[in-house]
């Protein structure tokens, strides 16, 4: 756990973020559940906890220069990636994580027992199905499926003022081609820190 805790505390400062340590013992606390529930319900890939550290927690983090709103919705959120890292980090922002698997929400819901978070709410449903009081000014997504696809799911959830937030890989150029043209599309680098892999935030409005 030390080692992680350094790992985790170096990526911080890489990536500049005001986090206080009890935050960061928080991700770390959630990086132990990961793995540990991980072995049963086969909730990521990735059983490494290192790895999970970068490409989960750090990953998830890159987007926090991004986040300017008051509601955010993390639509296909899997254990609740990004969404949750980005809870911890923003506790003025809140957050929906969304995914139609139940084992991946009933995950999300058993970490929120050992670390609360008056921010964060879950929802088990599908993206179409979903019908909120209050549209959102963020959605977030991060392996949630291709840029025409997530704007034509998400459109009745988007507030007039709002925008996407998409994490994706390499540059997706065949993807921007296809959004419509009233939309306007900005990407952004993203850097992970200790991650050699590309990555980049398509950032739609």
């Amino acid at each position: 756990m030390a080692d992680l805790s350094d790992l985790l505390r170096e990526g911080i400062a890489q990536l500049n973020l005001p986090l206080p340590q009890t935050t960061l013992d928080k991700m770390l606390l959630y990086v132990e559940y990961l793995a540990h529930w991980n072995q049963t319900y086969n909730l990521t890939a990735i059983r490494d906890k290192r790895e999970m550290v970068i490409k989960h927690v750090l990953d998830s983090l890159s987007l926090y220069p991004f986040m300017h709103g008051t509601r955010c919705i993390d639509v296909g959120t899997g254990p609740g990636l990004p969404g949750f890292m980005l809870a911890l980090a923003l506790p003025a922002i809140e957050f929906v994580l969304l995914d139609s698997q139940i084992k991946k929400t009933q995950f999300i819901r058993r970490v929120l027992r050992e670390i609360p978070l008056d921010n964060v709410a879950v929802c088990h449903q599908r993206v179409e199905d979903h019908k909120p009081a209050i549209l959102y000014d963020i959605i977030v997504s991060r392996a949630f499926a291709s840029l025409p696809d997530m704007i034509r799911c998400t459109a009745h959830l988007h507030a007039p003022q709002g925008c996407y937030l998409a994490m994706k890989g390499i540059w997706p150029q065949q993807e921007i081609a296809a959004i419509e043209k009233n939309h306007s599309v900005e990407v952004k680098a993203l850097t992970v820190p200790f991650l050699q892999s590309e990555r980049h935030v398509v950032i739609i409005r």
